[in-house]
C-alpha cells in the first residue's frame, strides 16, 4: 500500500476512534466540583437560598395570576401537591431550567464566554485520547516490526492528539476555574496531570518530527515515552470521569 494511502487509512481509523467518544455535558459550576481553596459551604448556602427564594417568586406569580388552587370553601389558597411541586424542586425539573436561564440572563458578556469556554473542555477531550493512544499503538507496532509507515502514521497521530492535550488543558482552566489549588484533591491532581500531558505530547511531537530517522535505540526510547504519555493520558482520562460519570467508582464493572 503507497505510503500516502497508509498515512489516510490511519487518520481515518483514527478520527473514527475519537468520534465514537460522544463528548458528554459540560462541567457545571466549578464550586460543585470542589474547586478552589473554599470548604464550599457558603456556595450551598447561598445556591439553597436562591432556590427558595425562586420557589417562592414562582408561588407568588401562580397566585397573582389565580392559578393557585384553592381549598374547597374557598377561603385561601393552598399550596400544589403532586406534580407541581416536582418542576419546583431543588433541581430537577423545570423550574431548575428556569432559573438557570435567568441566572445566565443576568450574567456579564464576560461572565457568559468563561462559561462557554468551559463547556468546550468536554468537546475537544476526546481528540487527544483517541490520537495519542492510537499513535502509541501505531508507533510499537512499527518499532516491533520495523515498519517506518507506521511509525510515521502515529507521527501524524501525535500532532493532532498534541494540539488536543493544548487545547483541552486550556479549555479546562475555565471549565474548573482558575485556582492554584482546590479543596478536591482529585480536581487539583487532574489539574496538572492535564498540564503535564499537554507540555509532554507537543515536546514528543517536537522530538518525533525533528528527529523521524532514529537508530534503534532511540526508537525504542521514543516509544517507552510514547508509552508513559499514553498511560497518563489515560488516568487523565479516568480522573476526568469522576467529575461526569458518578466519582471514582464510574469504571466499576
Amino acid at each position: 500500500m503507497p505510503i500516502k494511502k497508509f498515512r489516510k487509512f490511519m487518520m481515518c481509523i483514527a478520527i473514527g476512534l475519537s468520534s465514537l467518544s460522544v463528548p458528554a455535558l459540560a462541567h457545571g459550576d466549578p464550586t460543585e466540583m470542589g474547586a478552589g481553596p473554599g470548604t464550599g459551604a457558603d456556595h450551598h448556602e447561598k445556591a439553597n437560598g436562591a432556590g427558595e427564594a425562586a420557589q417562592n417568586a414562582d408561588m407568588q406569580d401562580m397566585m397573582d395570576d389565580g392559578t393557585m388552587p384553592m381549598i374547597p370553601d374557598g377561603s385561601a389558597p393552598v399550596a400544589p401537591e403532586g406534580n407541581h411541586l416536582e418542576g419546583m424542586g431543588d433541581g430537577h425539573g423545570g423550574m431548575m431550567d428556569h432559573s438557570e436561564a435567568a441566572d445566565n440572563s443576568n450574567k456579564s458578556f464576560g461572565e457568559r464566554l468563561f462559561i462557554w469556554l468551559g463547556k468546550l473542555h468536554t468537546v475537544v477531550i476526546h481528540f487527544p485520547i483517541a490520537m495519542i493512544v492510537a499513535a502509541f499503538a501505531a508507533e510499537a507496532f512499527g518499532v516491533a516490526r520495523g515498519k517506518p509507515d507506521w511509525r510515521s502514521a502515529a507521527r501524524i497521530m501525535l500532532v493532532i492528539g498534541a494540539l488536543g492535550a493544548v487545547a483541552a488543558a486550556f479549555f479546562g482552566w475555565f471549565a474548573g476555574g482558575f485556582y492554584l489549588y482546590d479543596r478536591n484533591l482529585i480536581l487539583t491532581t487532574h489539574r496538572y496531570l492535564g498540564m503535564t500531558v499537554a507540555i509532554g505530547s507537543v515536546l514528543l511531537a517536537w522530538a518525533g518530527l525533528r528527529r523521524f530517522h532514529h537508530n534503534r535505540s532511540e526508537e525504542i526510547l521514543f516509544a517507552v515515552l510514547l508509552g508513559l504519555l499514553t498511560i497518563g493520558v489515560l488516568i487523565q482520562a479516568f480522573l476526568g470521569g469522576t467529575f461526569m460519570h458518578g466519582g471514582m467508582n464510574h469504571m466499576n464493572f
